[in-house]
């Protein structure tokens, strides 16, 4: 994508949405009560779990003693305040006293007063008070977990948990108006409301809506006239066989093309929440990723049956395989549990495991079944018959699964995330074999030689003091600072009182500078100490002002330091005189990681060894001076052989073939086992065991048996479970998915919950038709695809009719299309096909060469969007870095599950 088409795209965002609104027409607002709904689910999923966990031991009904006469534990409640006044005010977050006591912004009031809450927590409760602090709680105080009061079968009876009946079209009066079944489900009802659809769209509307429906791109001009030229010749009415048959090759064309998937996949990485890094407080690149989003890529273009697409997403690492490519396609499908971000620096890795349960058991209650599932970790769900103890039944057979697993940026506090090797042909693991027994060649004897360097004359302990050590030392606490730099003694390894370190902050802004006291000129050997390992930055700027100029040397302190396992030779300099000396270590290009500084040593050689006097306070050794020679000698020939062998594991690293191919894919722990239900969600109060189990309500009844396998976690029964088509959630939620990314809003407007805080179906019974359409075409996507594109109702105008209108304003019998903007994945990648730029090559990854931090502190991208021309599908998604093209029109949030966009219009 050229540069000016990009700049062109930005500076005239506002006219585009503008001309798009008059040409695909804005979407009606919700229903007035929609958003109430949505800031309800927003309270229960967000801020009733952490008022349960930190706030209603001391705040609330059950409290013996109620601290500040305030408690949280009901909307009056905690709107009322205490006797500091009102805690929430709702549309005021300024007049809230709950939020600067949350963020310890009080000297007197800290809470909760066991530590400060993380600061997305703290945002999410600003966020709920300028929402109007929606609160369904009512004068009952905070109930605790325990045995559930909840009726199953009394819950079974809502629409929703009913099995799906495979109903027949209904009778219709004008029976010459529909095309399918589909249509006479939808013009019945208009009968019976006394209104009629209006006309058909024109053949270059119908064109273009099943373009951009399907592949995402527009018609070019030359099929636009093709598909005109066929209409004509029928020389009748739509509804014409000849028109029709045009229609359907039309649909079978673009179904087949493999633009379909890469149109559909991105509807499916909504769900998912797809991002290409980690996001939240370690902003870590998903090297892996892009295998999980060619999977769905893959996926939605061969029409892998829905049934089996859930069981991969979910379970696919433990599916039998036929061969190698199966094995590879089922382990990257797990990614769907793997791409959602994670608190990866929480300390208390406990916690860090259940919050990623609990994300994963609420997307996979979301996505699947439209459940708001993680709404009952700290009690029984407020609206919906699901007992805590089913979401622990739920958690067990997630904690019975590895997602999160080793340690990122070399630190012990930073987590990683599972990723496994793929199938590679025999001779490429045979080269990778021998790459490896070469690599231990070197790396074995490099090891011993600088374990034998280290000991050779070596204090018995860390730290070395300056007094004792040879030459001229400067250390960090006498050199001269530029920007904010950070005390430390984590490493033992350090000069002094400790060493200091950028804290990966203020990258370029940073540096410090070394001035020795020289009492001789002539040549010197300069050394840096830093504490390498991992986390460190790999190129570490060092710039030596000499007599002769200056040097910049690039110094990889991820790498233990080669003398001593604490110094580090820069090379030898001449120097004539103090002022021209100086050594200066910045933090310019060091995003890759932290930079240590720490001790400058100026070892004398020659002449300049014989004119600097001898440190009174510097240590004898005991060993006799032939003895000292013979130390100097080895300690020589050790940093000699070091530094070829370092020349030769790089030169050996260059001719490395490719790595194995690594994938984000879920594993089973060694001993899969039932887990208890957490007090109030806290994962350091355990109650009862609870047995691995799935969503009673869904089940016909409470007597069927959940047999899970030995020494398995249970997921693969799960995902089986949910891919029934007994499941009464399952093929709905995913008939009405298809239903609203065709026609802009679904049968149930909220996509991702079907519970009581979620709308009733406007045609139950036409939903239950395509629910048991999608398992009688063998779960089908394409076919289920087809027939509703086919059908009259997609075909019909979007124009006003008035008397319709004054009885079904919001367009819930479906008289006409309703009119909606294009997303902006089709406004990009439409202006990129016309202008003739769109790059249609499919992508692997696009963020190989990021760092491990793909979205470092200093705020800029590191991704140059501009220069890239491929389909917006394969754009990689940095969270906290959304492309600003896609962004700009309401692009879905890679934090979350959303199966439905927001329409901004203007």
């Amino acid at each position: 994508m050229s540069r000016n088409l990009n700049r062109w795209f930005l500076e005239t965002s506002v006219v585009i949405a503008i001309l798009v609104a008059v040409c695909c027409s804005p979407i009606r607002a919700r229903a007035a009560d929609a958003p109430d709904k949505a800031g309800i689910e927003f309270f229960e999923s967000k801020i009733r779990p952490v008022l349960v966990q930190h706030c209603y031991e001391c705040h609330s009904a059950k409290s013996d003693d109620v601290k500040g006469n305030l408690r949280v534990d009901t909307r009056e409640a905690i709107r009322a305040g205490g006797d500091n006044g009102p805690a929430v005010v709702p549309g005021k977050p300024d007049e809230s006293f709950l939020l600067p006591v949350i963020r310890y912004e009080e000297c007197d009031y800290q809470m909760p007063p066991e530590g400060k809450l993380p600061e997305e927590t703290i945002a999410d409760f600003q966020k709920w008070i300028e929402m109007g602090a929606p609160d369904p709680r009512e004068e009952k105080g905070g109930q605790p977990t325990g045995n559930s009061g909840i009726d199953l079968s009394a819950g079974r009876e809502f629409w929703a948990f009913q099995p799906v009946q495979a109903i027949a079209p209904p009778a219709v009066k004008n029976d010459a108006w529909p095309l399918s079944e589909i249509d006479r489900f939808i013009l019945a009802r208009q009968e019976a409301a006394g209104i009629a659809p209006v006309a058909d769209t024109s053949p270059d509307r119908l064109l273009r809506r099943l373009y951009f429906d399907l592949i995402g791109l527009p018609p070019t001009p030359a099929e636009q006239e093709v598909f005109a030229n066929q209409l004509a010749r029928a020389s009748e009415t739509m509804d014409s066989p000849t028109a029709e048959r045009a229609i359907a090759e039309v649909v079978d064309r673009l179904l087949a093309s493999p633009r379909f998937g890469e149109r559909w996949a991105r509807h499916w990485m909504d769900l998912a929440r797809y991002a290409d890094s980690n996001g939240l407080d370690q902003n870590l690149t998903h090297y892996n990723a892009w295998r999980y989003r060619n999977y769905l890529i893959d996926a939605f273009n061969n029409d892998k049956p829905y049934d089996r697409f859930i069981v991969e997403q979910l379970a696919g690492d433990l599916l039998p395989y036929e061969n190698d490519r199966q094995l590879t396609e089922q382990l990257v499908a797990t990614g769907f549990l793997m791409v959602g971000p994670k608190q990866l620096s929480e300390r208390d890795k406990e916690k860090l495991r259940m919050d990623v349960v609990d994300e994963q058991i609420d997307t996979t209650g979301r996505v699947f079944m439209g459940m708001t599932l993680g709404c009952a970790r700290c009690h029984d769900h407020k609206f919906d018959p699901i007992p805590s103890r089913d979401y622990y039944g739920l958690a067990g057979i997630f904690r019975s699964t590895t997602t999160v697993d080793g340690i990122k940026l070399g630190n012990v506090f930073v987590s990683g995330w599972k990723v496994r090797p793929l199938p590679i042909e025999p001779a490429h693991a045979a080269a990778l074999k021998e790459h490896e027994e070469a690599l231990a060649s070197i790396e074995t004897p490099l090891k011993q030689a600088r374990e034998a360097l280290k000991k050779l004359g070596q204090p018995s302990k860390f730290p070395r003091q300056v007094a004792d050590l040879p030459g001229i030392v400067v250390d960090d606490r006498d050199a001269e600072k530029q920007g904010d730099w950070k005390d430390s003694t984590y490493s033992p390894n350090y000069v002094g009182s400790g060493y200091i370190h950028d804290d990966r902050m203020g990258k370029g802004e940073k540096s410090v500078t070394f001035r020795p006291k020289l009492t001789a000129a002539g040549m010197y050997e300069v050394r840096i100490s830093y504490a390498g390992s991992g986390g460190r930055s790999t190129r570490v700027p060092v710039t030596i002002t000499h007599a002769d100029g200056e040097d910049r040397v690039l110094v990889d302190q991820s790498k233990p330091a080669s003398i001593e396992g604490l110094f580090h030779s820069l090379g030898q300099f001449r120097f004539e005189s103090p002022e021209q000396a100086a050594v200066v270590i910045a933090t310019d290009g060091t995003d890759d990681g932290y930079v240590i500084v720490d001790a400058v040593q100026f070892l004398p050689q020659g002449a300049a060894a014989a004119e600097t006097p001898k440190d009174e306070a510097e240590p004898q050794d005991e060993a006799d001076d032939a003895e000292k020679q013979r130390l100097a000698e080895r300690r020589k020939t050790l940093e000699q052989q070091i530094q070829q062998l370092e020349a030769d594991l790089a030169e050996l690293k260059k001719q490395a073939p490719p790595p194995a191919p690594m994938a984000m894919a879920a594993a089973d722990i060694d001993e899969p086992t039932d887990f208890v239900q957490l007090i109030r969600g806290n994962h350091n109060r355990p109650g009862d065991p609870v047995p691995r189990g799935f969503l009673q309500v869904a089940m016909r009844s409470e007597s069927d048996d959940v047999a899970i396998t030995p020494h398995q976690s249970g997921r693969l029964e799960l995902a089986q479970w949910i891919a029934s088509a007994d499941n009464p959630l399952t093929t709905r939620v995913f008939a009405n998915r298809v239903w609203h990314w065709l026609m802009g809003e679904g049968l149930v407007r909220s996509v991702d919950n079907f519970g009581h805080l979620g709308e009733w179906p406007s045609h139950p019974e036409l939903l239950d038709y395509l629910a048991a359409r999608l398992v009688q075409q063998d779960w089908s996507v394409k076919q289920l695809v087809r027939e509703v594109v086919l059908s009259r109702t997609y075909r019909l105008a979007s124009q006003h009719d008035a008397a319709a209108f004054d009885v079904d304003p919001e367009n819930r019998l479906r008289w006409r299309y309703p009119r909606r903007r294009l997303d902006a994945e089709c406004i990009r990648d439409a202006m990129l096909a016309i202008s003739g730029d769109l790059d249609f090559s499919p992508t692997e990854s696009m963020v190989a060469d990021l760092p491990e931090q793909a979205f470092g502190n200093n705020g800029k991208s590191p991704i140059d969007y501009d220069a890239l021309a491929f389909r917006s599908v394969y754009l990689p998604i940095l969270r906290s870095d959304v492309p600003s093209m896609l962004s700009a029109f309401d692009f879905a949030d890679p934090e979350m599950v959303t199966g439905a966009r927001s329409n901004t219009t203007v």
